[in-house]
């Protein structure tokens, strides 16, 4: 016997034994089930922004509040200074490559190993 062949036999045993049920006990049966649905209370519903507003406001306490925004501005300060340095090796490659196009270099000096010391040294001059 499977699954469903058990529960529609169960829901036939219930359904005989419904009929065999005295006036007086269903009606005591009836009144006892309305008044357990009239105790139950309903279920409240929430808008979602006021539960996010809940959570914020009772997990981000003043200490978490302001770890937060320390570790904010830290990412935003190694960010900007991350920009800062690509700027800077920006300009001083184009500075180097503006000295080899405008100078009459010769060859030699280009592959020479220390050129670009060279280089640094005559822009430090």
């Amino acid at each position: 016997m499977n699954e469903l062949h058990f529960a529609f036999r169960v829901r036939q045993h219930l359904n005989q034994s419904l009929q065999q049920i005295d006036d007086d006990k269903l009606a005591r049966l009836k009144a006892a089930r309305e008044a357990a649905l009239s105790a139950q209370k309903a279920p409240a519903t929430v808008p979602a922004l006021a539960s996010a507003g809940h959570y914020l406001r009772f997990n981000f306490d003043s200490r978490g509040l302001r770890f937060s925004l320390a570790a904010l501005a830290l990412v935003l300060v190694a960010a900007l200074y991350v920009h800062w340095q690509g700027d800077k090796l920006i300009a001083e490659l184009s500075d180097i490559d503006s000295a080899l196009l405008s100078d009459d270099v010769p060859m030699e000096a280009l592959v020479d190993k220390d050129f670009n010391e060279w280089l640094k040294n005559s822009q430090e001059r």
